[in-house]
């Protein structure tokens, strides 16, 4: 199959301007997470029981977080848009704690983050707040 100069030209630009636009987007995302010194974010709260997570203590992936890690006192579930994956972040209101984001959620997007507590009953007590959250480092 021959192919035109013409139409190798486009497919090369096409090409060109496609990983141009990747390369784009991923400085614009790293971008907001290098930015990030300390902003407000929604705060909720989840625990590893099956109203929360609905994985039952017998399903091998109960309490695993989106890392891989187990999930524990510390853990946070955030929007990979805007901080990565392993981040340690501080959280208003808990100054013994950094946080470390090792968990997404289905519902956790743009500036909201769930914070993983021991029992559903801590879980709802600490209910939906505004919190100052900052990235103290990112892997």
């Amino acid at each position: 199959m021959k192919i035109s100069k013409k139409t190798a030209f486009i497919l090369i630009k096409n090409a060109v301007l496609s990983f141009i636009v990747f390369i784009v987007i991923s400085l614009l995302s790293m971008t907001i997470i290098d930015s990030m010194q300390a902003e407000v974010f929604t705060a909720t709260a989840y625990c590893s029981c099956k109203k929360c997570c609905d994985k039952e203590p017998s399903n091998k992936w109960y309490g695993i977080t989106a890392s891989g890690r187990q999930a524990k006192w510390g853990t946070v579930a955030v929007d990979r848009r805007h901080i990565k994956l392993g981040s340690r972040l501080r959280i208003e209101g808990f100054p013994d704690t950094v946080f470390r984001a090792d968990d997404v959620g289905g519902a956790i997007k743009g500036k909201r983050i769930d914070l993983w507590f021991p029992s559903h009953r801590k879980a709802l007590e600490f209910g939906r707040k505004k919190l100052v959250v900052e990235l103290v480092s990112d892997l």
